[in-house]
């Protein structure tokens, strides 16, 4: 089968051929900033001036990757970044999503061919006071007054966020016969949720039955039908988007009862909460089996049936294990690989952690602490005994 492996090498592969004859910038290594260039790969500085600055205070930097690669420094590496009398440590990646939210990077973009200073969700131009943005009356309505008109970039650490990097890209293919280890039902991440309080074969989740664009979802109809669903909770079509899909009408789905939230991905946002009210209040007065999805049934479908998971008073390790499955079925992901830790730690862990209000989840009285968050976005206790009744053992 193709083999689902990181992007690293393919992508590095790729921009050595995409930079070939790009305009170059001025190259200074500095003698008392970067290392001395004696290897066969020195290790040593650029001074590169502001090219722009984007409307989200995005710092578009004179440079090209080549230059990077000329002082050592690819895609996984911690650069730092002086930036005046300040000074950053960055991870280089692709995309502003290889750093949570709130934190920096330098961006390669493979597309733009740019290289940038960002902050995933932030303004790096004014958190780093490289500029001010002003508001003028002349489009686009804003400016920027730039204070610090050049950086430094040097290697600070050869790989240092490679493993964070592989593990925030992950591929896969949508091709059924690339999966050959996997059931059907493996394949459309489709699965009952089997954790300790939890009623067997009450809640399910999986990958869109509907949406055809994964390849995946007349495996997860088909599954839903043979587990005798009767309630879905769609977190991610509009019921206008859901009934448009020529896989819906006549459907086994369409005879279900649906619910569509049309859940986002920010899940500290009190939208994120309303959406989890609506959902557990769809189940709490709904008949089961229940089907949770979302698009490929990961991320929005994973934190909502983690918290009804430790409601049910399920074990952390039953919380991480049933999470992780997901990504198996679609990248291969064992717990014995480097990814399969940040990924479980990056994604649920901290999500988790926060919502349910603790900096220790393995310690936390889980089944308390979902039972409280739930109150906390406004269901009442008679709604959280009619959703027990539902999913919770006797």
């Amino acid at each position: 089968m193709i083999k689902r492996i990181f992007c690293i090498i393919l992508v590095v592969s790729f921009i050595g051929v995409l930079m070939a004859g790009c305009r170059k910038t001025e190259t200074n290594p500095t003698d008392d900033f970067g290392k001395t260039s004696t290897s066969e790969k020195p290790y040593g500085a650029l001074k590169i001036t502001i090219k722009e600055i984007g409307k989200h205070g995005n710092v578009i930097l004179n440079t090209s990757f080549d230059e990077m690669e000329s002082v050592g420094i690819g895609i996984g590496d911690i650069i730092t970044v002086k930036a005046g009398d300040k000074e950053y440590e960055l991870p280089v990646g692709t995309a502003y999503t290889d750093v949570d939210s709130g934190k920096m990077i330098c961006r390669f973009d493979i597309e733009d061919n740019e290289v940038a200073l960002a902050i995933n969700y932030g303004s790096f131009a004014e958190a780093a006071g490289l500029a001010e943005k002003q508001t003028t009356e002349e489009d686009p309505g804003y400016k920027w007054e730039i204070r610090v008109g050049e950086v430094i970039l040097s290697l600070k650490e050869k790989g240092g966020y490679l493993n964070e990097y592989n593990a925030r890209n992950l591929v896969r293919t949508d091709v059924r016969t690339d999966y050959p280890e996997l059931s059907d039902e493996e394949f459309a991440n489709f699965r009952a949720v089997t954790v300790s309080g939890l009623k067997e074969n009450t809640l399910y989740r999986s990958s869109t039955p509907i949406e055809p664009a994964l390849g995946r979802n007349g495996y997860a109809m088909a599954a839903m039908e043979k587990e005798g669903i009767k309630s879905v909770v769609n977190l991610d079509d509009s019921v206008e988007t859901m009934k448009i899909y020529p896989t819906f009408p006549g459907s086994y789905y369409s005879l279900c009862a649906v619910i569509n939230p049309e859940m986002g991905y920010d899940f500290e946002s009190e939208e994120f909460a309303a959406k989890v009210k609506e959902s557990v209040l769809f189940i709490a007065e709904s008949d089961g089996p229940y089907l949770v999805h979302c698009k490929e049934g990961k991320d929005r479908t994973g934190i909502l049936c983690a918290i009804l998971e430790c409601f049910a008073g399920a074990t952390a390790d039953d919380v991480k294990r049933d999470y992780m499955i997901t990504y198996y079925n679609y990248y291969g992901v064992k717990p014995e690989d480097a990814a399969y830790s940040i990924i479980l730690n990056n994604n649920l862990v901290k999500t988790l952690s926060l919502l349910l209000g603790t900096d220790n989840f393995v310690a936390t009285d889980l089944k308390a602490a979902a039972r409280q968050y739930l109150i906390s976005i406004g269901l009442s206790e008679e709604q959280l005994n009619k959703l027990a009744e539902k999913l919770v053992k006797d």
